[in-house]
């Protein structure tokens, strides 16, 4: 696969506009990093904390473009720690910055899960977990 294939491509994330509102208000690093950390606690059984820091720092470097403010440190071995790092810098960016990078990451990060696992369990791990807006939306389109 081109390393390069998932970078700046459309985001597979619930964007409605009264989910954007509620994450564009003060304390919007809260409703950005839930869906984190819901991944974080399905996905570390099954790939390893390991697997999971390296898929997330992967994802953020594929960021088109790079986000200065968002910090890609190596010596964040546990989700844990990527988490609190990523919340904080969500928190200190401009909101409308921040949902946008949150949209984009999630999107890579789905997209780079996709690769690694399939896209059938990939979907069912993210509706499972309710992490991304999509996967929901196609499990109630599935219902009808």
């Amino acid at each position: 696969m081109d390393k390069d294939e998932n970078r700046a491509q459309p985001v597979a994330a619930d964007t409605t506009s009264g989910r954007k509102a509620d994450i564009a208000r003060p304390g919007h690093a809260q409703a950005l990093i839930r869906p984190w950390s819901r991944l974080g606690r399905q996905l570390v059984p099954l790939i390893g904390e390991g697997g999971f820091v390296a898929l997330f720092t992967r994802s953020a470097r594929l960021l088109a473009p790079p986000r200065p403010w968002l910090s890609v440190d190596l010596g964040r071995r546990t989700s844990t720690l990527l988490l609190t790092a990523l919340e904080n810098d969500l928190a200190g960016a401009d909101p409308a910055e921040a949902a946008a990078t949150h949209e984009e990451l999630m999107g890579i990060f789905v997209r780079q899960l996709g690769a690694l696992i399939g896209p059938a369990l990939t979907t069912r791990l993210l509706t499972e977990t309710g992490a991304v807006g999509t996967p929901q939306k196609n499990q109630e389109e599935q219902k009808q």
